[in-house]
């Protein structure tokens, strides 16, 4: 397993780096510099060269982490020779604001105050995930809403750890594709979320559980890991035991005659609800927006699929998707998560 951390300058990429067990750990800018001493006093194009040749060499190896970078400010340096590389993509997000501080306080990142820093680091989130999209890959991005960084990476390094194990929302893709192609023999299949899209509630406010682990709008395995663990943490610590009432979207549920239900609500209540339509459900900590969008990409080569989500965690996958539906608020609004993407293709019921 070959692990990418990507990342702004000052982010703190090194500092987890420093302190990874039992992974080869790779530093990309030493490593630059093994091959040219005069890298930094090199034009754009011999730089490139250089980088070329490392990611290279380094296809021969494999069982690492090395950091990376994807652009500096306008200039992107990411070549598809990075991409080819790596097999997952860890990005490391910082509050803008922090991400700022830390680089006034630094004569080598000092440079960088010029360019627009949030607009910097969500360029290059949105551009790794869709190059990630495109090719297969897993890309996850690092966060914590809570502070806009991080004091403690205890978290961070469970989770490298566990990709590096091999925790991957492609691979689980790809089962669950398996899965539902084996269970269909129809040319159309409908993949549908599950809170607030097949039923009209949140089952996770059902039973009282409350994150910030999605303000950050990402979706992606990271904070679907994070979710999971919570919430099986929160339900094994409650004394709540009743599955609650729920409420079906009919207009969702005509639909469900060869559906397939993709949630990351509450468990026990979704098998319930599987049990009760008699369609099957899959779950768990790999199951992101990433996920939901590899599921139909896999099922495309085979069946014509049709789409049901509410909000972020379910955009890619309506994009995507052959057929899509976005299920508004009872208030005729849609998701907040969705302000300003592209909803073309899209149709909202």
């Amino acid at each position: 397993m070959r692990l990418g951390l990507y990342g702004l300058p000052a982010a703190g990429k090194t500092y987890i780096l420093d302190r990874i067990k039992g992974i080869k750990v790779l530093h990309g800018s030493e490593m630059l510099f093994d091959i040219n001493k005069d890298f930094h006093h090199m034009d754009e194009k011999c730089k490139k060269a250089v980088r070329k040749e490392l990611a290279n060499i380094l296809l021969k190896e494999d069982n690492f982490i090395m950091d990376g970078h994807y652009s500096f400010g306008d200039n992107v340096v990411f070549t598809k020779e990075d991409g080819k590389l790596y097999d997952a993509f860890l990005y490391l997000y910082i509050e803008p604001k922090v991400l700022r501080s830390r680089m006034e306080k630094s004569s080598k990142n000092g440079k960088y105050l010029k360019f627009d820093i949030k607009k910097w680091q969500n360029t290059e989130i949105e551009n790794l995930r869709e190059y990630c999209h495109e090719h297969n890959k897993d890309f996850y991005v690092i966060d914590n809403q809570d502070l806009g960084y991080f004091d403690d990476i205890n978290t961070v390094l469970k989770f490298v750890y566990a990709v590096s194990k091999g925790f991957s929302c492609v691979n689980f893709a790809k089962e669950v594709a398996n899965d539902i192609l084996s269970m269909s023999d129809v040319t159309d299949i409908t993949l549908t979320d599950g809170d607030r899209t097949l039923i009209r509630e949140d089952s996770s406010s059902l039973i009282g559980y409350k994150t910030h682990i999605f303000d950050g709008n990402f979706y992606t395995g990271f904070q679907s890991f994070l979710h999971h663990k919570n919430m099986i943490k929160y339900i094994n610590t409650s004394k709540k035991t009743e599955i609650p009432d729920i409420t079906y979207n009919e207009f969702v549920l005509k639909y469900m005659d060869n559906g397939f239900i993709l949630t990351s609500g509450q468990p026990d209540i979704w098998k319930n609800i599987s049990e009760k339509i008699k369609r099957p459900v899959f779950f768990g900590n790999q199951m992101s927006a990433d996920t939901k969008f590899f599921i139909a990409k896999f099922l495309q080569g085979n069946r014509k699929v049709r789409a049901f989500g509410d909000s972020m965690n379910d955009y890619f996958m309506l994009k995507r998707a052959d057929e899509a539906f976005l299920i508004a608020k009872p208030t005729g609004e849609i998701s907040s998560s969705l302000k300003n993407r592209n909803l073309e293709g899209i149709q909202i019921v």
